[in-house]
């Protein structure tokens, strides 16, 4: 799957500084998580006692943050912070394995980036690396328990999914541009070669479903194997949230119909699901001839903390 916003490439001449040199309204912390690694988090800097608003984005092993002309830029965390405007406490993980500020040559793949990433990268330990961060979040006494919500963007979204699984005390899902089947079901439509290519690089990962160094699609074998192992309707279906859907039905990287699919399962079992079908967008909600903007996910970002806060 693509990233989220393009981002320009970090200066690869010069280290990234460390992030307390920045000014930021993010504040970082770090915790242990069950595989004993140090997870590294950010939220934001809130005055008043506030639900958590996680944020999971989409593929590849670039970091949240980018340094370019000695400042620091943040990702989708940003744009969620700004349009939320202090009604949430906006909270984002950093993947284990990749540096500060690290961009990888081809953004939103796996290509180029370092081998911790590759190893840690899987489904399993990546949902555990944001619910241990969430976990340890909840400790905090400026943080209102009462509910929590969960959101993912592209690959983000199987990952929201399993976070609000292995941990009910969330009670809010979002799920943007994520999809709904196994994600065979969108390579097979998506990709050139036909369906019957696509099953046969599936062959292959199964024969070495551990490899970090054969890839497919972008990503190594190791990824794939536990990605196509589950699908973001799996997930969403193991746990009790109230679910809110954003898809644009001029996506090129997930099957628009995906998401019909998640929202006929959802509906049939009774679950509470708002369903947002947006004639028109993108992947990240884009409309033609709109210069690139973020207009599209700032709007779905205001629908979804509207929904949650309701």
């Amino acid at each position: 799957m693509s990233p989220l916003i393009p981002l320009p490439t970090v200066l690869r001449q010069q280290p990234p500084p460390p992030f307390e040199s920045f000014k930021s309204s993010f504040t970082r912390h770090t915790c242990r998580d069950r595989y004993g690694r140090r997870i590294t988090y950010y939220v934001t800097s809130e005055k008043e006692r506030l639900p958590l608003a996680l944020l999971i984005g989409g593929s590849g092993g670039q970091s949240m943050w980018i340094v370019r002309d000695g400042k620091l830029y943040g990702g989708l965390q940003n744009l969620l912070k700004n349009t939320a405007g202090g009604q949430v406490r906006v909270m984002a993980v950093e993947k284990p394995g990749v540096p500060f500020a690290f961009q990888p040559p081809r953004p939103g793949s796996a290509e180029g980036c370092p081998e911790e990433f590759l190893r840690e990268h899987t489904l399993d330990r990546w949902a555990e690396a944001n619910g241990a961060a969430l976990r340890d979040a909840w400790k905090r006494k400026d943080v209102d328990r009462g509910r929590t919500l969960v959101m993912g963007h592209s690959e983000g979204g199987i990952v929201a999914a399993r976070v609000a699984a292995e941990n009910p005390r969330v009670t809010h899902l979002g799920l943007l541009a994520s999809g709904g089947p196994n994600q065979l079901y969108d390579l097979s439509q998506l990709l050139g070669g036909g369906t019957a290519a696509v099953y046969a690089q599936w062959k292959q990962i199964l024969g070495d479903p551990v490899s970090t160094t054969k890839f497919a699609w972008g990503h190594p074998f190791r990824r794939w194997s536990t990605f196509l192992a589950s699908s973001t309707l799996a997930e969403t279906l193991r746990s009790r949230t109230s679910v809110y859907l954003a898809q644009g039905l001029a996506d090129r990287n997930v099957v628009p119909s995906g998401a019909d699919v998640l929202y006929a399962e959802l509906s049939a079992r009774n679950r509470q699901v708002v369903y947002e079908r947006i004639e028109g967008a993108d992947h990240s909600f884009g409309q033609p001839n709109d210069g690139g903007k973020a207009d599209g996910f700032r709007s779905v970002f205001q629908k979804l903390i509207g929904w949650f806060r309701s």
